[in-house]
């Protein structure tokens, strides 16, 4: 009978090794789901470094504000963006409205609710419309997972953020308003015309 060369040995050693952590992979975690690009979890949508709290910032609306965080997401607005908030209208139909500008400091505070789920939305006050002569805010999101991150995400508008079935996507009546994503730093950004409530939808 021929005794196996070294090499021979050798391959049979690596194979018992590779059956030995096959076995003990599957006895760990047998039933373990395998994730997905296409099928995200729970909490993919959540807000990176954000609470649910209350953020509030004082803003001169002569010119461009700083970014306003709310965790690692944020709402940066343009000088002179803000329509006069006493004497402006307000409301669907008056979106594109001429206005005169704000010209005196504004407290912002922006509710941030559901930000560890899959379904964080902000509120923001008071409400005010902005100057469509002017350059539009920017609102982006940072979420935790690139996961969710697909041509299907949108931020869409809330008249009441916590109730799913008030939330629409503006973009579909104005192409301003279309969300943005960039997967590779896990953010979805667009303009906004208004505050009110905003999410992070599919």
């Amino acid at each position: 009978m021929h005794k196996p060369t070294t090499a021979f040995r050798t391959l049979l050693t690596i194979a018992a090794v590779c059956a030995a952590m096959a076995v003990s992979a599957c006895g760990n975690d047998a039933t373990a789901p395998t994730s997905s690009p296409l099928a995200p979890g729970g909490a993919d949508r959540a807000l990176s470094g954000a609470n649910d709290q209350t953020y509030a910032w004082t803003v001169d609306p002569t010119t461009d504000s700083p970014r306003l965080y709310f965790g690692d997401s944020y709402i940066v607005i343009p000088a002179n963006a803000i329509c006069d908030i006493a004497g402006s209208s307000y409301g669907a139909g008056h979106w594109m409205e001429s206005c005169n500008p704000e010209t005196k400091p504004v407290i912002i505070t922006a509710t941030v609710h559901n930000a560890n789920t899959e379904h964080p939305s902000i509120d923001f006050a008071p409400a005010m419309r902005f100057n469509p002569a002017a350059t539009l805010p920017t609102l982006l999101f940072s979420v935790t997972d690139k996961a969710t991150l697909s041509n299907m995400s949108v931020v869409k508008y809330c008249t009441v953020a916590l109730l799913s079935m008030s939330c629409v996507d503006e973009s579909l009546a104005d192409s301003a308003l279309a969300t943005s994503v960039d997967s590779w730093n896990n953010i979805v950004w667009r303009r906004i015309r208004h505050f009110s409530g905003y999410t992070v939808a599919e």
